[in-house]
């Protein structure tokens, strides 16, 4: 049996009727947000390291597509957000879970004060007397977004950015372990790894308002907020199922369906794009009957779908600008939809045994 060569990516584009709008300002306040990452690790090796990882990451870029009807102010403090969620999820990846675990208390303690780092303990683990450079970070852009929010937005993007770190914590025991978990559990933890719930929680501080309370908690909004993590977190199982394979990664949808399932690589795509699909379809059903609340706040609703819209497809139009995903042939991939997984070997080879 030989292993598959590669994939079709599957047609999204035409089931997001959201046209894909760059921030008009992206550009030279991403260059200034990646220096304030760089310049913020204080760790040479760090430094060093993210100066050559920046271009192939590009994680300001996906602000701009998704966060592009704000102030350059509050974008430059989003993109900064952006930039240190992808510095999160990469540095990750090197931890061990009771590293990890130890890790959260440390940045959730420079969110609940700005003011200086103080080491704590942690499962009788005392924290490094110097502060890290994650935690550095997050004191900084925490100060600056919450001196412009209002307290249920901080509040909610607190819970949020745990929660996200928490879900970190259990993928990298998942990692640990070689554990793939069952499709419906994996939807419910990958809609927490994926950090869209924290990137979700600042659209309101991007947009410089406070949603009332029976608007967040809507059984609609809640769904539609679903929907569109569903959308980004598992269109993005695709487009890096083959980085993720390569160092065999296995929290991906692809891969739950392929080891779960047993499908072919190519029916797990197609699987998981009709999943994105059909979240797709729910979200316009749910923005369509979603009830007024006074011309106010109904303004402010559609300014804050207009981002989730934007992710939607933004994350599409970014995972062919960054090279992170596809590497240097995504151009041509966007033409063929080909991806290879076996250089050498073709389309053909796709169901080859």
């Amino acid at each position: 049996m030989l292993p598959p060569a590669g994939f079709f990516l599957p047609d999204l584009w035409s089931h997001c009727p959201y046209p894909a709008i760059y921030h008009p300002n992206g550009d030279a306040l991403i260059d200034e947000s990646d220096e304030w990452m760089i310049t913020g690790c204080v760790s040479s090796n760090r430094n060093a390291g993210l100066r050559r990882a920046m271009p192939q990451i590009l994680a300001g870029k996906l602000a701009a597509f998704c966060y592009n009807n704000c102030s350059d102010e509050r974008f430059r403090i989003v993109a900064d957000f952006n930039i240190w969620l992808f510095f999160m999820d990469d540095l990750s990846d090197e931890f061990k879970t009771d590293e990890t675990e130890l890790f959260l208390d440390i940045v959730m303690n420079a969110m609940e004060d700005t003011t200086c780092y103080r080491p704590g303990i942690t499962n009788g683990e005392k924290h490094p007397q110097v502060e890290p450079d994650a935690s550095l970070l997050a004191r900084d852009w925490w100060a600056r977004m919450s001196a412009g929010s209002g307290p249920d937005v901080q509040r909610r993007i607190i819970k949020g950015v745990k929660e996200y770190l928490v879900a970190v914590r259990g993928q990298a025991e998942d990692r640990r372990t070689g554990n793939i978990p069952e499709l419906e559990k994996y939807i419910v933890h990958r809609r927490l790894s994926s950090g869209c719930r924290p990137l979700f929680d600042i659209i309101e501080f991007s947009l410089d308002f406070q949603l009332p309370a029976e608007v967040v908690s809507h059984p609609l909004m809640v769904k539609m907020k679903d929907c569109v993590n569903e959308w980004v977190a598992f269109s993005n199982d695709i487009y890096s199922y083959k980085i993720e394979h390569a160092r065999g990664d296995k929290h991906n949808m692809v891969a739950v369906m392929m080891e779960r399932y047993k499908f072919t690589i190519q029916d797990a795509v197609d699987r998981v794009a009709d999943h994105c699909i059909e979240a797709a379809k729910i979200y316009q059903e749910c923005k369509a009957n979603f009830p007024s609340f006074g011309a106010e706040v109904d303004s402010q609703v559609e300014e804050y779908c207009h981002v989730l819209q934007s992710w939607m497809s933004g994350c599409l139009a970014w995972s062919f600008v960054t090279p992170r995903y596809l590497g240097p042939k995504r151009n041509e991939i966007r033409k063929t939809l080909w991806v290879d997984l076996i250089e050498g070997r073709g389309p053909r080879s796709i169901n080859a045994a």
